[in-house]
């Protein structure tokens, strides 16, 4: 065949060549081979543009000064690994609508017949076609749509997992803080235990009291060790969950500001906040974002079920040199099928979806009123144990003069004592849980450090 005979073909092999040359190449990217955590924390990195917490963003952030709740907070949303592997997922997403957004290709085909010992053949044949799938441009609209809000609903996924690491750095500040406090409590009775057991071992020693004196003040003083080592365990423990969670190495010193009680959302603003979770809450939104995905993929569905058909234009010459331009469309006949499974199945997903989502409106909404329930009681709880302090504080300075006249019995004495300490111990338990439980209602309501943090998509219910 002559070159002459193929301008046309030259030309669209020309093209396909330069199409291809702007085509991605491949690079390897092999896995880590160790530990990526920081040795200290002046190493992690804070960068305020990357906080869509507006309340992290215009926080003052100094890696060398002692960290409170809210500058842990901070390196949690930044340095977590699970959220990076988080944000990760959202790059998959929109990768996903990227593609979902593409026009297809048409479709370009040849082939050549040469003529063997035939009576008549002159030239060799071929067959130059080009056609394109009419019915992909049918649906592409509503597939491009469905994954930009599923590519949405992977975002605001990400947006309540920062949500979440953040009330976990919260809750383990407070936590932390809040055996510190237990510590320096039990610690401080401890020294006075121990204190008065030298004196009474001195005294035995003198003659002054008897063995069962001194054996009477190392019961409680035991079962304060005790005490004291499990508190320390715990405090181990929640270090480490600490350090994991901001992406330290477990050896790296961590300094924590004093804790701070955490002010109580008012009542008038958690109200408000509960009948607008819809529209505060990242988790529902995100619900909202797959189902409106849902949406369209019904919409794609009820497309599909016309019929499909598919274009296409020839240019052929057979072996007797006969030159032809023609075309061709297929088109699909729905007699059986018209796409019917698939329009049930989505609109069975649609309708579970849309079950989800008001399962998780009717318990983000009991959470809201648990906690706020909770709070009231130990708000109750607390007037209660104040109210008893001052007569528990009397009483004790009281026995405090008693055993040194002689009135009352060391061991007596020690009740008394415990009496008081279990008192203040009850009130520093009730003061952390409501400090935790205020930390999960702002969670739960978006108040707090969330507050305008996730602005609401608009998600059209039409196709």
């Amino acid at each position: 065949m002559s070159t002459a005979a193929f301008p046309r073909l030259r030309t669209a092999l020309l093209a396909s060549a330069l199409l291809l040359a702007g085509c991605a190449s491949y690079h390897p990217d092999p896995l880590p081979a160790s530990a990526d955590l920081a040795a200290a924390v002046p190493q992690l990195r804070v960068a305020r543009a990357d906080l869509a917490l507006p309340a992290l963003a215009q926080y003052h952030f100094d890696p060398n000064a002692p960290l409170d709740g809210t500058g842990l907070a901070i390196l949690a949303v930044l340095n977590n690994p699970q959220l990076k592997a988080e944000r990760a997922k959202a790059g998959v997403a929109h990768a996903q609508a990227f593609d979902a957004g593409l026009l297809p290709d048409p479709q370009l085909g040849l082939t050549r017949d040469f003529p063997g010992n035939s009576v008549g053949a002159s030239t060799s044949a071929f067959n130059l076609g080009l056609s394109y799938d009419i019915a992909a441009l049918i649906t592409h609209h509503a597939a491009a749509r469905a994954a930009q809000r599923a590519a949405t609903q992977v975002d605001l996924q990400v947006l309540w997992a920062e949500w979440q690491t953040v009330a976990q750095a919260r809750l383990l500040y407070a936590q932390i803080s809040g055996n510190a406090a237990r510590l320096a409590l039990l610690q401080q009775e401890r020294a006075l235990f121990e204190q008065r057991l030298q004196r009474s071992q001195a005294a035995l020693a003198q003659g002054n009291v008897t063995r069962l004196d001194v054996d009477t003040q190392l019961v409680p003083l035991q079962s304060l060790n005790q005490t004291i080592q499990g508190i320390e365990r715990q405090q181990l423990g929640l270090q480490s969950q600490l350090h994991a969670l901001l992406g330290l190495r477990a050896d790296v010193p961590l300094t924590l500001a004093p804790a701070a009680p955490t002010a109580v959302p008012d009542a008038s603003q958690v109200d408000a906040a509960r009948n607008n979770l819809p529209h505060i809450r990242p988790d529902l939104l995100a619900l909202q974002a797959g189902y409106a995905a849902q949406e369209q993929k019904v919409w794609q569905a009820v497309l599909g079920q016309f019929p499909t058909f598919n274009l296409g234009f020839t240019r052929a010459r057979d072996t007797a040199g006969v030159n032809t331009v023609g075309f061709g469309v297929s088109i699909s006949l729905p007699l059986f099928n018209r796409n019917q499974g698939v329009i049930a199945t989505q609109r069975a997903t649609r309708a579970q979806l849309r079950a989800d989502y008001q399962a998780r409106l009717d318990q983000a909404d009991a959470d809201v009123r648990q906690v706020q329930a909770d709070l009231a009681l130990l708000q109750q709880q607390r007037h209660t144990l104040q109210a008893a302090l001052p007569a528990l504080e009397a009483a004790q300075a009281a026995a405090q003069q008693a055993l040194q006249h002689g009135s009352m019995t060391l061991l007596e004495f020690i009740t008394q004592r415990t009496a008081l300490l279990d008192q203040r111990l009850a009130l520093q338990a009730n003061a952390q849980q409501t400090d935790e439980q205020t930390l999960a209602l702002q969670l739960l309501t978006g108040l707090g450090p969330y507050r305008h943090a996730a602005p609401a998509p608009t998600l059209s219910k039409q196709p």
